[in-house]
């Protein structure tokens, strides 16, 4: 057997105030929308997300913009990312 294709992804748990979870799962090339707390929108191909190497440092959300140029969304500045 021989392997044809291989898309790193995560699953991304997501809690609302009342403590009901929804779980996202997000694959390399899939398109997502992030929205931020600051209310910006930020349209996009997920990449990866970099994962802190401490806990001062925040993990980041690595999307490359409709506008083909990428951005790193730091974790604590996003509200919601959903498929897109």
């Amino acid at each position: 057997m021989e392997f044809t294709n291989v898309l790193p992804g995560v699953k991304l748990v997501k809690q609302d105030e009342a403590g009901n979870e929804e779980e996202l799962f997000v694959s390399q090339n899939d398109h997502v929308i992030v929205k931020t707390l600051n209310g910006r929108e930020i349209k996009g191909i997920f990449m990866q997300i970099e994962f802190a190497r401490c806990l001062e440092e925040d993990d980041i959300v690595h999307v490359h913009k409709d506008n083909g140029e990428n951005e790193g969304i730091p974790f604590d500045t996003i509200d919601d990312i959903i498929k897109g």
